[in-house]
């Protein structure tokens, strides 16, 4: 493959990140988690009150809870003759290279006869 060569690779065993996630991340996550209740709760007032100015409120709570609790999944649609498929990723397989890797996971071509 053009442009992977075996400098990038990963040894087995060896990691690409050995200081692992920065601490920081964390601790915002646990910042914004504790905020989730009143954003909850300013959902639901600006729900309640039609003469509330909701854009600017709901933006902060959106803000709040999808860097909390991450943002909702996403669909993806596809059609297969005619027929919906939907995928969804929950995890990256390891393999012990990148050329296993497409060997074993990527998809086969499809014929168009």
């Amino acid at each position: 493959m053009a442009g992977h060569g075996t400098a990038t690779r990963f040894k087995p065993g060896q990691s690409g990140n050995p200081g692992g996630r920065r601490k920081t991340a964390a601790t915002i996550i646990d910042l914004a988690r504790a905020h989730s209740p009143d954003a909850i709760k300013t959902l639901a007032e600006i729900c309640n009150n039609p003469e509330a100015a909701p854009a600017p409120r709901v933006a902060a709570a959106i803000a709040l809870l999808d860097r909390g609790w991450g943002r909702p999944m996403q669909p993806t649609d596809f059609t297969s003759n005619g027929e919906p498929v939907r995928y969804v990723i929950m995890a990256v397989p390891e393999a012990e290279d990148t050329d296993t890797w497409l060997e074993q996971y990527a998809p086969k071509r499809i014929s168009q006869s």
